[in-house]
């Protein structure tokens, strides 16, 4: 796989639940910064993440809407979306249909990942979980 098929692999767990891929993908020093709250470093970690994420939103979809690749590294922004069908960060579920975006960067050497530093927009996220019925916040398109 080049860099960019082997990134856009990393993503797909998050979209069929399935985290097989990571054994390939993954280094197995892979260093995920920052971690999420109970989050076990390395690849072994992130299966538990992306369980809970689907968990609170089943349906939950990443779309990738830009990537650029240079000097081994891939950065990624994406739309995350889903409907909030359980708990989530001590919110019951609401129901609401939400999207947030998010940002990686991925370290790439030899074939596999070896570094993701990410950034999510969760307070945007709270605020659409914890708004009044009809007063959501909604997602401006990116420009």
């Amino acid at each position: 796989m080049n860099e960019t098929e082997l990134v856009l692999a990393f993503y797909e767990p998050f979209r069929t639940g399935d985290t097989s891929v990571y054994r390939e993908i993954l280094a197995p020093g892979w260093v995920d910064l920052p971690l999420a709250p109970g989050q076990e470093q390395g690849p072994a970690g992130l299966p538990a993440q992306i369980a809970a994420f689907r968990a609170a939103f089943p349906d939950y979809a990443v779309t990738n809407e830009d990537l650029v690749v240079g000097d081994h590294r891939v950065a990624v922004r994406n739309t995350v979306s889903g409907t909030h069908r359980g708990m989530f960060m001590g919110h019951a579920p609401t129901g609401r249909r939400i999207a947030i975006r998010t940002m990686d960067m991925h370290e790439v050497r030899g074939g596999r990942i070896h570094t993701t530093w990410h950034l999510e927009d969760f307070a945007g996220l709270l605020a659409q979980l914890s708004a009044p019925d009809g007063a959501a916040p909604q997602l401006q398109a990116w420009a």
